[in-house]
């Protein structure tokens, strides 16, 4: 019980951790986000072709996965040439808690927008299918 309080000091998260499995667990945790991040990406581009809200929806998940992915695997390599202040164990939880909180916002909130914009896409969609063209 001990040992689980002793990581909740500062030392804990700022000093420079010693080499460990742990450097191949945060590195295989970054590029499992990098592969998912390109999969989800591919697959909702493919959904785009038909339902065109799906384009945005796409990129506004992509950019900012992408990018936390890229500053991980960065942070992983900094712990591995143990540099002085990135390989502190604070940034890469800081990262980890962001794309957390990034991924429940956007699946929450950005969600709920793409099925009202999918749903506004169809209905403009049925009006042009009805709709009498203007002859000229």
């Amino acid at each position: 019980m001990t040992d689980l309080f002793s990581r909740f000091n500062p030392n804990y998260f700022f000093a420079i951790p010693p080499e460990s499995y742990g450097l191949w667990v945060w590195l295989s945790t970054f590029t499992v986000l990098l592969l998912a991040t390109f999969a989800f990406y591919i697959y909702l581009r493919a959904k785009a072709a038909k339902q065109k809200p799906y384009k945005k929806y796409a990129k506004n998940f992509f950019w900012p996965n992408f990018t936390l992915a890229i500053i991980g695997l960065l942070l992983v390599f900094a712990r591995y040439e143990k540099l002085a202040l990135l390989s502190w164990r604070f940034w890469i939880f800081l990262v980890i808690l962001f794309a957390i909180v990034f991924n429940v916002w956007h699946l929450i909130i950005k969600k709920s927008k793409l099925e009202d914009d999918l749903l506004k896409f169809h209905n403009d969609e049925r009006k042009a299918k009805w709709m009498t063209k203007a002859k000229k």
